[in-house]
């Protein structure tokens, strides 16, 4: 499985999950010390996590992270899009850079990991 936001709250709370019912778990996440964390925390109860510094607003991260997985960990048969934020701006008087910040992360990111894993999938056809 791959969860991209998975350094802390819901992400973190997947990962463990997955981890402690014997997937093998990838996680993505901008910050690599927590995820760093969080993996050898698990690796110590015997869990399979590897850990993954991307930032899914950022298409070379996210590609060069599947990339890795492909030759290194192996087929993904799970995708978890957990990775996503809430700027504090509106439609009527919103800043346009909060806007593509969000966009990026939150619609982007999801297209481009959603493409990568089916991607791989096909080709490991699962």
């Amino acid at each position: 499985a791959v969860v991209t936001g998975a350094s802390a709250g819901i992400g973190a709370a997947i990962v463990k999950a997955l981890a402690g019912k014997g997937v093998k778990v990838v996680g993505l996440a901008r910050r690599k010390e927590k995820i760093d964390e969080l993996t050898k925390s698990l690796g110590k109860k015997g869990c399979n996590v590897y850990a993954m510094k991307a930032d899914v607003s950022k298409e070379e991260d996210i590609l060069s992270s599947f990339e890795c997985i492909k030759k290194k960990i192996g087929p993904i048969s799970i995708l978890i899009n957990n990775a996503g934020f809430k700027r504090n701006t509106n439609l009527t008087d919103g800043n346009t850079t909060l806007w593509r910040e969000t966009f990026d992360t939150n619609v982007m990111g999801l297209c481009i990991a959603t493409r990568e894993a089916i991607k791989n999938m096909r080709e490991c056809k699962i």
